[in-house]
């Protein structure tokens, strides 16, 4: 499939990731993630939504890659009958009705067929057709579950949190997108009067819809208490060591190594594993504003905008690795998503305190596995997977240390001392497609880790 599907791309001028298959199997991943946590735990509105659309999206990607096996185009009845197997969901779970179910059914297939070759166009280089998929999926599941509001008026810190986050990302994407338009590069005053009028946008639309000040809201909600305030010093300690290493890489004019860009991965483990444990819904909102503080600061470094956009470059030109090749500084996004996809996918509204695995897997996966696998592979890796760059002394570090952290956190108390099995499992599979994908495994190695522990 993965042949066919390469060719199809091939033949529409399609420029791929360089070194990397098409990583069909990946378009799978984010909507069985969503799916499983609506079947196996009690899920808002919005959730019910979303895993609709999702088994609609997994349907859609299945046609896609039977019609590629057999060198077919996808047909049009096949994108209906997602249509209509969404809308029935749609219809069931969510009882919007006749016309908003097949509305929203329609809108989001149509959409997903239509954007993922435009977006592998739009940034040649930067994704496998896999990865493209998947951003395609967040896309479309992003949007519906801002249009759609929860049926109770009760909102939870993490139902305020992320409105703040998609409205803000939503606010983002329209300066993007206008930027990209008329075509701002190089041109300060015009950018930063549009991210003057995106701020006050994004602010009255929020002060709208919460019925209170976002920013006043924020501000509570990083002094709630001194253990906050402690927790938010230690994560600014934690980012001003990432600027200091960025900062010594441009000085010293060197191209990072392996172990420099693991300390990347160490901090976002010490960020993340205290704030699930402490302050689980301060580091959802505080990862969803880092995402658009990522973004924000890769447009600034793209359109070569005074006084950030040189410094900026310079670290890129360091750190940039072969999933950079497109012109989008995808491996800082990667490691922070992959981080806290677990935690924005979480299904449950109330995270228990008792059973962090899910939340944990990005970091099991990417944070300690991937890190250690690249770490050991390097140092004292000698026997390489066939076909792989990957070792397999590096694959047995990637599974102890996972499983070593599992086993702290079970005699800690933090994972019930019956759920050993399940992760082991998890991290053998994870462990093992690490040393053999060639997909960015600091996206797929969270989804399939939290996919099996959830």
């Amino acid at each position: 499939v993965n042949k066919h599907v390469q060719t199809i791309l091939n033949e529409n001028n399609v420029e791929l990731r360089r070194d990397a298959g098409p990583g069909v199997w990946v378009s799978a991943l984010l909507p069985l993630a969503v799916i499983i946590g609506q079947i196996k735990y009690a899920t808002s509105y919005k959730y019910k939504t979303a895993a609709s659309i999702s088994c609609g999206l997994l349907l859609q990607s299945a046609a896609f890659i039977i019609r590629t096996y057999y060198f077919q185009p996808l047909k049009g009845y096949d994108t209906i009958t997602s249509c209509f197997v969404t809308y029935l969901l749609l219809y069931y779970f969510t009882s919007e009705g006749i016309l908003i179910s097949a509305l929203y059914a329609c809108l989001c297939m149509f959409t997903y067929q239509k954007i993922s070759l435009p977006l592998m166009k739009l940034c040649p280089s930067s994704f496998t057709y896999g990865e493209a998929t998947l951003v395609c999926q967040s896309f479309i599941l992003f949007l519906v579950t801002f249009l759609v509001r929860n049926e109770q008026n009760s909102e939870t810190c993490m139902d305020t949190g992320t409105t703040i986050i998609q409205l803000g990302v939503l606010s983002l994407m329209g300066l993007v997108s206008l930027s990209y338009y008329y075509d701002l590069k190089k041109k300060p005053v015009e950018f930063y009067s549009l991210v003057g009028f995106a701020f006050v946008f994004m602010v009255l639309s929020l002060h709208f819809l919460m019925g209170e000040n976002p920013l006043l809201w924020i501000f509570h909600l990083v002094t709630e208490d001194t253990l906050t305030i402690k927790l938010m010093a230690f994560w600014l300690l934690c980012s001003a060591v990432a600027v200091t290493a960025v900062y010594s890489q441009i000085r010293n004019d060197e191209k990072a190594s392996t172990a420099v860009r693991k300390i990347f991965h160490l901090l976002a483990l010490l960020v993340f594993v205290t704030g699930i444990i402490l302050k689980p819904c301060l580091l959802y909102v505080a990862s969803g504003v880092a995402f658009a503080i990522f973004i924000f600061l890769d447009t600034v470094r793209i359109l070569e905008m005074p006084p950030l956009g040189t410094f900026l470059q310079n670290g890129f030109m360091k750190f940039a690795d072969e999933k950079d090749e497109g012109p989008i500084a995808l491996t800082p996004v990667y490691l922070l998503v992959g981080c806290a996809l677990p935690l924005w996918l979480y299904p449950a509204a109330n995270i228990s305190e008792t059973d962090i695995l899910p939340l944990i897997s990005g970091l099991l996966s990417v944070g300690v596995g991937d890190s250690a696998a690249s770490i050991c592979g390097s140092l004292v890796g000698k026997n390489k997977w066939p076909g792989s760059k990957k070792t397999k002394e590096g694959t047995a570090a990637c599974f102890l240390s996972q499983l070593f952290l599992v086993i702290a956190l079970i005699q800690f108390g933090y994972i019930p001392r019956t759920n050993l099995l399940r992760p082991t499992f998890a991290i053998a599979v994870c462990s093992f497609v690490e040393a053999i994908t060639d997909q960015v495994d600091n996206i797929v190695l969270p989804l399939l880790m939290y996919i099996m522990v959830l």
